[in-house]
């Protein structure tokens, strides 16, 4: 029953079908002893449903049965993060990193933390961490983008702006670095070239909200007015 219900679960998993998968894994659960692997598995579930605070119990157990699984500790981080636990995500971080140093996504989760917690000096050395153990794909981009996010904060825009540029060499369509350069050129007043980077990001994702608020931020920068409240309306249309 173990494994029919197993292989079911991971069937469902691999279709985007969590609850499904999610039933399958508490019926293995009931027919064999409590096993990492299979806490790890509905921990992912319960992630991908939004589910943190029983993720995050589901994961305690499977640390329990091993301490030393750094991907575990990353993903307890990584719940923790999302419920607001900014100091218990850096500290399962150090763990992680203890027993694995060289994984991109456990310094990038750390970084996110310590971002939460205002150590934006420390987030930033954390993502470059990041960006030394993996410099391109996915990781890669997201480090240079939060980078920039946690450098922004420093107020230290230029340097911003390069970290959203190597973003944006790694994925020419990643629309939170063009928003967020152009957040980081309307500082520095460099309205025009901030238009260009919300009509980017527009270009790429017309529904995204967020793009259009900025764009008209900017245009009111350079009192053009009417183009404001469009996108004004725009935005306010997509749920802003």
């Amino acid at each position: 029953m173990y494994e029919d219900e197993n292989a079911r679960a991971e069937a469902h998993y691999a279709q985007g079908n969590y609850e499904e998968a999610l039933s399958s894994w508490e019926k293995a659960d009931e027919a064999v002893p409590c096993s990492f692997a299979l806490c790890f598995q509905k921990a992912a579930a319960l992630r991908k449903l939004g589910r943190y605070d029983e993720a995050a119990a589901v994961l305690e157990k499977a640390l329990l049965l091993e301490p030393d699984n750094a991907d575990a500790w990353r993903a307890y981080a990584w719940v923790c993060s999302q419920l607001d636990r900014n100091t218990d995500a850096v500290a399962s971080c150090e763990k992680a990193i203890a027993l694995d140093p060289h994984n991109a996504r456990t310094w990038i989760v750390r970084g996110f933390a310590l971002h939460r917690l205002g150590k934006y000096e420390t987030a930033v050395e954390s993502y470059a961490r990041a960006i030394l153990c993996n410099p391109l794909g996915p990781d890669g981009r997201r480090a240079w983008n939060n980078r920039g996010a946690a450098l922004d904060n420093l107020n230290r825009h230029d340097e911003a702006i390069d970290s959203y540029d190597e973003a944006l060499l790694i994925d020419p369509f990643d629309i939170y670095a063009w928003n967020n350069k152009g957040v980081a050129l309307g500082v520095l007043a460099r309205h025009e070239e901030a238009i260009s980077c919300f009509l980017k990001a527009i270009q790429i994702e017309p529904e995204y909200a967020t793009a259009w608020k900025n764009l008209g931020v900017a245009y009111q920068s350079l009192h053009r007015n009417d183009e404001a409240e469009e996108a004004f309306k725009q935005a306010k249309e997509l749920g802003l």
